[in-house]
């Protein structure tokens, strides 16, 4: 699946943490979207996974975890442009 390959590839590659910008983030609902450097798939982020609070547009560091629906954002903090 795609899924555990990007994972898998994530894990060989000696990067603390993920670079990205947000793509979409919706405060009333509590979740959004990141759109990682070099990525071709959104990646899903959750309103508890937030160390900053962030908006459409914001370049941000996180870690990516598998769940049952994909992948997820986890200790999104923002990072200088």
């Amino acid at each position: 699946m795609w899924i555990d390959r990007i994972v898998s590839w994530l894990r060989s590659q000696s990067i603390d943490r993920i670079k990205g910008r947000v793509k979409f983030f919706n405060r009333k609902k509590g979740y959004g979207f990141i759109q990682a450097d070099r990525m071709d798939k959104d990646i899903f982020v959750h309103v508890t996974s937030l160390e900053d609070e962030v908006r459409k547009g914001d370049r941000v560091a996180f870690y990516i975890q598998k769940n049952d629906k994909g992948l997820e954002a986890k200790e999104v903090k923002l990072v200088k442009s």
